[in-house]
């Protein structure tokens, strides 16, 4: 008669990844002794196969029957799961992680052990985060300062902005940006066990960009200057007039740099024939679109090959922005069409 022992899944997975792990070679068997007798083999074929004595094969299942917690039948000490933990549990724990600022799994074994009297192995509680969903990599920096209803409330004004916007209108975003004349240590294919190095610049030059973005189409509009103030500002704020001859107001959203606010620049939008209107981005708000636009800009063009000279490196920048349309689909997988501010928590 079959002697299955219809072992829950979620523990036939343990026992399988103990019997894989485990050092000791009569723990090993035991664990699949147990295995083959949940697969249906018999006793006596479980005895002829792994060379043991049937009786021995009985005791261990026996006592596998009368277990209360996972490990307990094996009368040995193996550590990293003493009993399968409950839904609530493991809901505790997640809890924990996302809580606390968990940097090493000694942490978390230390928390179980505390909470619930279970014994982890470093390497065991690992398996178990990245079971629930978590994985370990870079920690995000954000302003200690960010106002989280001030960006609430941008967000709704934005939304409704760009829901609303009549055909004559138009939303862009502004910023400047200054690449160094360097490469940029960038990710690319290179056979295993070799390095690819590329030679760096001095990174002493920069060249000066102002421009604003049309998440829209991915169009731009850039101005080049020895610096970013109120008056190349301006000289920017005509060129994007002149690209937007057909509409009756733009609408630009920029962060809170000082030129925006310069008081000639401000004489300046209020004129009648100027078009434009500054919306401000919330203060200590790092997330404006147009930024990902000048990541694009360092890691796949500036990033991606060494210019001797600082004309060959703003001649590369020039070719880019004058046929942005060549790189609209890269861009529109690489930069969302949809303000996503930060948050301090989550």
């Amino acid at each position: 008669m079959p002697t299955a022992l219809a072992i829950d899944p979620d523990e036939r997975a343990q026992l399988e990844t103990l019997a894989r792990t485990t050092k000791d070679a009569k723990t090993a068997i035991r664990i699949r002794a147990i295995l083959a007798l949940d697969d249906g083999y018999r006793i006596t074929d479980v005895a002829r196969i792994l060379r043991l004595d049937e009786d021995t094969v009985a005791k261990w299942r026996n006592k596998f029957r009368k277990r209360k917690l996972f490990t307990d039948w094996l009368s040995t000490d193996v550590t990293g799961y003493l009993g399968k933990l409950t839904k609530v549990q493991e809901a505790s724990i997640s809890e924990f992680v996302e809580t606390e600022m968990v940097t090493d799994c000694k942490e978390v074994v230390s928390f179980v052990k505390e909470k619930f009297g279970t014994d982890y192995t470093i390497n065991g509680i690992t398996k178990l985060l990245h079971r629930l969903g978590f994985v370990y990599k870079q920690t995000t920096l954000i302003p200690g300062k960010l106002d989280e209803a001030k960006q609430a409330a941008f967000m709704q004004e934005y939304e409704t902005l760009h829901d609303k916007l009549p055909d004559d209108e138009v939303i862009l975003f502004g910023d400047g940006v200054h690449p160094s004349h360097n490469v940029h240590a960038t990710k690319a294919w290179i056979k295993k066990g070799e390095q690819k190095r590329v030679p760096t610049n001095t990174g002493r030059k920069r060249l000066n960009i102002n421009g604003v973005l049309n998440i829209e189409n991915m169009e731009t509009v850039v101005h080049y200057a020895d610096t970013l103030n109120a008056q190349t500002t301006m000289e920017l704020f005509d060129k994007i007039q002149e690209a937007y001859p057909d509409k009756k107001k733009i609408h630009l959203i920029v962060d809170n740099a000082r030129y925006y606010k310069n008081k000639e620049l401000q004489l300046y939008l209020r004129k009648r024939k100027c078009r434009i209107k500054i919306h401000w981005l919330p203060p200590y708000s790092p997330n404006l679109n147009i930024e990902r636009l000048w990541h694009f800009l360092k890691k796949y063009i500036i990033g991606i090959k060494r210019r001797q000279t600082f004309k060959e490196f703003e001649a590369d920048i020039h070719v880019f922005f004058d046929n942005i349309g060549d790189y609209r689909d890269r861009l529109r997988q690489f930069i969302g069409t949809e303000m996503h501010l930060i948050k301090l928590h989550g």
